[in-house]
């Protein structure tokens, strides 16, 4: 879940993109991942995740924040 008083456009949306997550998910790409916030959501469904940005801190933070299977580049 989102951090207690953490808001952007993204976190607003993650509940519909997560809905649509079908059972069983083997793999599933981020694009634009930002901090990881939707790669670690997803990777509590899917067997895999793939999450990249084109800002290196971005991604970064992405890595240093992940919990489970997900790859951020």
């Amino acid at each position: 879940m989102a951090r207690t008083g953490y808001w952007n456009h993204n976190v607003h949306y993650q509940p519909v993109i997560l809905r649509a997550v079908p059972p069983g998910c083997g793999a599933a790409l981020d694009v634009g991942c930002g901090d990881g916030l939707l790669a670690s959501r997803l990777a509590e469904r899917c067997a895999e995740v793939t999450a990249i940005d084109r800002d290196a801190r971005m991604t970064a933070l992405a890595r240093a924040g992940r919990k489970g299977p997900a790859r951020a580049g």
